[in-house]
């Protein structure tokens, strides 16, 4: 009896791992979807005074790792300083990348800071999409192959 508890166990503890990998894929793919979401709304609205950054910024409701950033742009506004260590789902190429669109949002005159964001859409528009293709892929693959190779061990434990 004890057996078949651990066996039931070691499978619920397998598949736990597989499922928070795969969310963390997941909220990488939403971090960039909300980043894009960001950026398009900077870009409409260019003549953001401060009040209405901070009116922005506070209504924005995200998941938390976005909000890990929306906290740390707060930050970036009123101290000068940005840190992206925080924010778990980025790799240091991504975080470099949004260490600069930080620092350019606001420092052009209006036609250059629309060409600035449109480029910095690019850039997180090829993230996006390299993070929907990770999603749709790897999410299913890593839950099923955690299922085999729980089920697997299950069976050669029995």
């Amino acid at each position: 009896m004890i057996k078949w508890i651990l066996i039931i166990i070691l499978v619920v503890a397998i598949m736990m791992i597989a499922y928070s990998v795969s969310e963390q894929i997941k909220d990488k793919y939403d971090f960039f979807n909300n980043l894009k979401q960001f950026l398009n709304e900077f870009k409409i609205n260019l003549a953001f005074r401060q009040e209405k950054i901070d009116e922005f910024l506070k209504k924005n409701n995200s998941k938390k790792q976005f909000k890990i950033f929306i906290e740390e742009y707060s930050n970036f506004l009123k101290t000068g300083e940005v840190y992206l260590e925080k924010i778990k789902v980025l790799e240091d190429e991504d975080k470099q990348m949004l260490q600069d669109i930080v620092k350019n949002i606001g420092k052009y005159d209006a036609k250059n800071e629309i060409n600035q964001m449109e480029s910095f859409l690019l850039m997180v528009d090829e993230k996006l999409a390299k993070a929907n293709e990770d999603k749709n892929k790897l999410c299913p693959m890593i839950i099923k192959l955690s299922l085999l190779f729980a089920m697997g061990l299950a069976i050669l434990l029995i």
